[in-house]
């Protein structure tokens, strides 16, 4: 796996505040606004309603599709727009500072919740018993296409719960009600919130209709299965456009 100084090659030496790593650890995850400027804002929207529109009904059959959601899967192999997004340098330093070991890129996909739909229980992303608490399994990356508030899906996050070893469902009545601690993920567009993906989350219901379009990527520890086999999918054409260093982070 990529050690520190070759990922943040990639880009820049750009890292996160000693605020942000405070959140990370306190809180379980941290937003941060402006990272995606206009010009490419536009462009990755452009790009995720072609994929949409490209794809039909073949959008996400290399991970899982879901009911009231349009996904888009594997968008390693998608165009060369997202290859700031899952080797970004502030994300990277996020995972060197949680999981503070290897690690590698799991997964990169497309969501927006439909008006009225888009709720998802409280879960973490880790759905096995953690017997080896607390390590880290899973960090996870919510970039903000579109302005994101409560009332148009934002997802909702259980502040400190990346510090408990049982799952919300363990615990919890009803994964799907209201918790007395949530907070929700409210922030312009060009957005993002990293988060340790043990903490527990969950998207909700898009009440007003407007786009909700959001990028997910997601990186597990070096020893774990990555959710998209990227020796599986990755394609020759974006095997010959990427970097050593990126190739580490897809561990191709």
């Amino acid at each position: 796996m990529p050690h520190q100084s070759t990922l943040h090659g990639l880009y820049s030496t750009q890292g996160l505040t000693p605020r942000q790593y405070d959140e990370l650890d306190t809180h379980g995850f941290t937003v941060i606004h402006d990272v995606i400027d206009p010009e490419w804002l536009q462009e990755l929207r452009d790009k995720f309603d072609y994929l949409v529109e490209k794809e039909g009904e073949n959008l996400a059959i290399e991970h899982h599709q879901e009911e009231t959601v349009t996904r888009i899967a594997n968008l390693i192999n998608k165009g060369t727009v997202w290859e700031k997004i899952w080797s970004h340098p502030l994300v990277l330093d996020a995972c060197q500072h949680i999981f503070k070991g290897e690690f590698k890129l799991s997964s990169l996909n497309g969501r927006e919740a439909h008006p009225g739909g888009g709720l998802q229980p409280l879960h973490g992303d880790w759905k096995k018993p953690r017997p080896d608490f607390p390590k880290v399994h899973l960090v996870n990356s919510i970039w903000a296409l579109d302005d994101l508030c409560k009332d148009n899906g934002a997802p909702r996050i259980i502040p400190g719960t990346h510090l408990r070893p049982e799952l919300p469902e363990d615990v919890l009545e009803d994964t799907e009600a209201p918790h007395p601690q949530e907070v929700y993920l409210e922030c312009p567009a060009g957005s993002i919130m990293i988060f340790n993906a043990h903490t527990w989350h969950g998207g909700t219901i898009n009440h007003i209709g407007t786009r909700r379009r959001v990028l997910h990527g997601l990186y597990v520890s070096g020893d774990g299965i990555q959710q998209q086999d990227q020796k599986k999918w990755l394609l020759p054409q974006t095997a010959l456009r990427l970097n050593q260093a990126q190739m580490r982070l897809l561990d191709v």
